[in-house]
């Protein structure tokens, strides 16, 4: 069985007008995805889309999380994932068009799939590095003893006499 059927939308059976869809993505799904860098994750997404006579549009929301070590003090963190996506989806040929918010499909597709949009849009959600505000948390989950040894290790190199004496070399 395809493990995105549940991610593809009938488009042919649906009325012209607005259509709300909801999906979770946990860890299946990011696990059918191959060298996905969400391994273990769980987002909500709302999928808003408005059927015109000429054009699909999709407008994604995620929110959610997505659990990694953070960049700072090696500690297990949820990674918040927050987005806004739109995808215009058109009938017709390409003809050269396309970019990364349209896509052209057939008049007679019977059926558009999600899945791999909801992936992407996640994936691009995610910080460059793997840390946020995690001070805001009412239990941080920070690492004091990282922490408190990279403070010592910039605190000693501010006021370090040899460094100052070789600065001066110039």
């Amino acid at each position: 069985m395809d493990p995105f059927l549940p991610y593809s939308i009938p488009i042919q059976g649906l009325k012209i007008g607005i259509h709300r869809f909801k999906y979770t993505l946990d860890n299946a799904f990011f696990r059918q995805f191959e060298d996905s860098p969400i391994v273990e994750g769980l987002v909500e997404a709302v999928l808003e889309l408005d059927i015109r006579s000429d054009m699909l549009l999709l407008d994604f929301q995620l929110e959610g999380y997505s659990e990694a070590e953070c960049d700072r003090c090696t500690a297990a963190i949820h990674l918040p994932i927050l987005t806004e996506r739109q995808l215009v989806v058109k009938y017709g040929d390409a003809e050269g068009d396309e970019d990364d918010e349209v896509i052209f499909i057939s008049r007679d597709t019977p059926e558009f799939n999600v899945a791999p949009y909801l992936y992407e849009f996640a994936v691009l959600a995610l910080p460059i590095t793997n840390t946020y505000d995690c001070e805001s948390d009412p239990n941080p989950p920070c690492n004091r003893d990282v922490l408190k040894y990279l403070e010592n290790e910039a605190d000693e190199g501010k006021s370090n006499p040899l460094w100052d004496a070789l600065k001066d070399l110039k």
